[in-house]
């Protein structure tokens, strides 16, 4: 399982299902979801001992709530999984 995984899911817990097939089907979903993770593993360094200047983390901050949108947008159009 990519680490990126979890942490989509962990985002999304109410789509959970949703996020781990699209994950699975689509190459742009999951690009979506390896960018998030490493912008939110970029803001953690920067914040984590003031390593970087606080318009690099506002910066990283504007991108993640981007992708979290576009991922949004993308689980709310994906067809519920069949029952």
């Amino acid at each position: 399982m990519s680490s990126s995984l979890p942490v989509v899911i962990e985002r999304f817990p109410q789509l959970r299902d949703r996020v781990a097939r699209l994950f699975e089907h689509d190459e742009t979903f999951q690009e979506l979801c390896e960018e998030l993770t490493e912008c939110l593993a970029a803001i953690a360094r920067l914040e984590s001992a003031d390593k970087g200047p606080e318009s690099l983390c506002c910066e990283y901050r504007a991108l993640c709530q981007r992708l979290d949108a576009e991922l949004w947008r993308r689980l709310r159009e994906a067809e519920p999984a069949p029952e």
